[in-house]
């Protein structure tokens, strides 16, 4: 095993001094080794972590990065490395509808022929990408599938199949989410048939020619009226029958909004504003980088004000998709484009090929990426274009200088005598290519002849003339690493020789270039770090990269250290989470047994907010803003299942004895003395206690009247029998056995089921009817 220890220590020490030792005991300290036990791994999480937070802090954010890409090139090795993102490709190669994954792919092909530490470096980050947006991606398939299952219980007791159906895609989401793999169309397909079903279970004017409906009619008002004048609204009574035949139909469900009751079509308007904003955000996830293009933003902001209204888009939404992807095909035709651009101005630069072969490769792997489906940064491409073109630019003109600067020297040495001559006819003779080298040489050679020819006047002012250009260039030449330049410079003054200026200001000028390139491509990697934070205080850092980019020599540093406080941020938030969610579990554990609407929609975000404590180590800015919002859910029913149980204990202690049996005569209220008194119970029948105990789970909030048909209950007794009567003669008609049966009278249903031989009777609010059934069937 390679001294890892040993191999970071030599190479950061020039650059942290005894500050070096300190860190690296740190990072042992953390991971609890001794220097000769870290494995290269090891080495390589303290080289992206700690270590290069701290060069940071002393260096160019470029600069510590190509530092730390060398030292892990050291320790680990190209092929090890390449091993590894060939792992990652491998388990995200599924998911070609992903940019990241069609730049690793590129990335992998590259590599594969041409060893690049700046793409290895790359390479790793993009897996680490994936990875988070992975578990991202996961956690919202646990919240998809627990939606999912809560939806399949409450429309599973209609049958048929469409129920079969989704039970079957319900059962592979669940599987898939056991393996760790996304099932992106099962869910969407999945999702797309609950709605259908939600609606057609909360609505009872469902309109379909397959549909087996029975209506009973009350003729309170004008029982005279011609059968075809008739329209369902105009029923004072609709009656639905829950038959699992209802649900055997393989077209549409068509809901008539207008023949619903008002609260109907709040809740069914209601579910389908809640899967279009669902499908909104998967929209805006997948297509991120196009959300500001001039051909969506209008219609983007248009559907967001419909659906923030509650009104649901329609149609809308799937023009939005639409405008999305004629907006990424635009994009990747202006790209293609630009790449053809460039790659032409590059073959027409008068500069060697070996200058020009790394753009070369860097457009190649562009139109590799771009080809893939990923989305290629084309700005660092550019700007390394104009670098080279202003090399050539600055070659041609360094040339012209360099004749310039002869054909005046040459002029210079006409005007001085015999002693000057030999020099003159060498420097006539020099051929262009020549002139870089030998007319420095020339230069000196001329100041020690005017020295040895007592023009030591003409000597000191053109001393003093190259020592002011040269403390104008000093400030900006120090800054971009030209110090040995300057050095040599000042030497040659101070030993009375004329420093070649113009070759440092050609230095200079390169080193700008350059030094911008370097700072735009770790700007585009910042970016993409950056991008991975929005919604987390990302939006002003990727403000500032492009305000930054806009500037002759941008800076990353302080866009590196805005990007450092939002990681120290995350962690912070990731701290805070596992506190809430520690504190959740256990107040819930208190109240598991406690059953209501309020604890049944708790339960179904019981399994995400499982997942996610599970994944909260390895989530990502996105991850956790999603864990979030969930638990801050989750805690506000929580509350609110407190109060309930609070309340309920205080219904309870109220209730003994005495006061009971004057709750339930509160019901006797209007009835005739022979409907008030209650019937003897038959010999055998269940005790109180025991009914109370079967019927229990029945007391959802909103049920009004509960019990068995032949007790003391609150409604008429003759026209429930008649009521039975004609539904088992529907039944010895039909052949079947009939489950529940719903009668809906204005915002009140009455509930008629078979329960351990008897009939059960509910009379319950609308509102409640879905949830009733579930728990009836359950």
């Amino acid at each position: 095993m390679p001294d890892v220890y040993g191999t970071i220590l030599e190479a950061i020490h020039p650059h942290l001094g005894t500050r070096a030792e300190a860190v690296l005991e740190e990072g042992l300290k953390r991971l609890g080794k001794r220097p000769s036990e870290l494995t290269p791994a090891e080495g390589a999480h303290l080289l992206k972590g700690l270590v290069y937070r701290e060069l940071q802090a002393r260096m160019r954010p470029e600069e510590a990065r190509r530092l730390v890409e060398g030292v892990l090139a050291k320790i680990e090795g190209q092929g090890a490395r390449l091993a590894k993102l060939e792992q990652g490709l491998k388990r995200f190669g599924l998911y070609v509808d992903w940019p990241e994954v069609a730049r690793l792919r590129a990335l992998v092909n590259r590599l594969r022929q041409f060893p690049d530490p700046g793409l290895l470096a790359e390479g790793e980050e993009l897996l680490e990408a994936l990875d988070e947006k992975m578990e991202e991606a996961l956690l919202r398939q646990a919240k998809d599938l627990a939606h999912l299952e809560e939806a399949l219980e409450r429309v599973r007791h209609l049958g048929g199949p469409k129920v079969r159906r989704l039970e079957s895609l319900v059962e592979t989401i669940r599987q898939a989410q056991k393996e760790g793999i996304l099932a992106q169309a099962e869910v969407e397909r999945a999702r797309s048939l609950a709605l259908e079903l939600r609606k057609f279970l909360e609505s009872s004017a469902v309109k379909t020619p397959t549909l087996p409906e029975i209506v009973f009619e009350t003729q309170e008002a004008a029982p005279e009226a011609p059968p075809q004048a008739e329209t369902p609204s105009s029923h004072p009574t609709d009656v639905f029958l829950t038959v699992e035949e209802a649900s055997d139909l393989e077209g549409e469900l068509v809901v008539d909004l207008e023949a619903l009751s008002q609260e109907a079509s709040r809740r069914i308007l209601a579910l389908e504003v809640e899967e279009e904003k669902r499908r909104l955000e998967e929209l805006l996830r997948r297509f991120a980088p196009l959300v500001e293009r001039a051909t969506v933003s209008p219609l983007l902001a248009e559907v967001q004000a419909l659906l923030d209204a509650g009104t649901p888009v329609g149609e809308k939404l799937q023009a939005l998709e639409e405008a999305f992807q004629e907006a990424e095909r635009n994009l990747r035709a202006e790209k293609r484009a630009r790449l053809i651009q460039l790659q032409e101005a590059l073959r027409l630069l008068s500069l060697p090929e070996e200058a020009k072969l790394p753009l070369q490769r860097a457009l190649q792997l562009a139109e590799e990426t771009l080809e893939e489906g990923g989305y290629p940064d084309l700005l660092p491409l550019e700007e390394e274009l104009r670098r080279l073109e202003e090399e050539a630019r600055r070659k041609a003109e360094e040339e012209k200088r360099l004749l310039q600067e002869k054909e005046a020297l040459v002029e210079e040495l006409k005007e001085k005598g015999e002693a000057f001559r030999p020099l003159l006819e060498e420097l006539k003779a020099l051929p262009l290519e020549a002139l870089p080298q030998r007319l420095p040489e020339v230069r000196a050679r001329y100041a020690e002849l005017l020295k040895a020819q007592g023009e030591e006047a003409a000597l000191r002012a053109k001393l003093a003339e190259a020592a002011k250009a040269l403390e104008a260039l000093k400030p900006e030449a120090l800054a971009l690493g030209l110090k040995e330049k300057v050095a040599e410079a000042e030497a040659l003054l101070a030993q009375g020789s004329l420093p070649d200026l113009g070759s440092l200001h050609k230095s200079l000028e390169d080193a700008k270039a350059q030094a911008r390139q370097e700072a735009l491509l770790e700007l585009s990697r910042l970016q993409a770090l950056a991008e991975r934070f929005r919604g987390f205080g990302g939006e002003g850092v990727l403000r500032a990269i492009a305000e930054e980019k806009g500037k002759p020599l941008p800076d990353p540093t302080p866009i590196a250290r805005a990007l450092e406080a939002l990681k120290r941020r995350m962690e912070v938030k990731r701290e805070e989470l596992t506190t809430r969610l520690t504190a959740f579990f256990q107040a819930y554990a208190r109240l598991e047994g406690f059953q209501s609407e309020t604890g049944r929609r708790l339960k179904a975000l019981l399994p995400v907010l499982r997942s996610a404590q599970e994944k909260l180590s390895r989530l990502g800015p996105q991850g956790l803003l999603q864990v979030e919002r969930t638990l801050s859910q989750a805690e506000a029913l929580l509350r609110e299942l407190e109060r309930e149980q609070e309340a309920a204990k205080a219904v309870l202690q109220e209730i003994r004895g005495e006061e009971l049996e004057a709750l339930l005569g509160v019901f006797d209220q209007g009835r005739t003395p022979a409907q008030a008194r209650a019937p003897e119970a038959p010999t055998g029948a269940p005790s109180p206690k025991v009914l109370e105990a079967d019927l229990a789970p029945l007391r959802l909030p909103g049920v009004e009247v509960l019990g068995y048909l032949g007790e003391a209950l609150p409604l008429p007794k003759e026209p429930l029998e008649a009521l039975v009567q004609a539904l088992d003669q529907l039944d010895k008609s039909l052949g079947q056995t009939r489950g529940p049966a719903a009668i809906l009278l204005g915002e009140k249903a009455l509930v008629l089921a078979p329960r351990k031989g008897r009939t059960l009777v509910a009379l319950l609010g609308k509102t409640s009817l879905s949830a009733f059934l579930l728990e009836l069937t359950s």
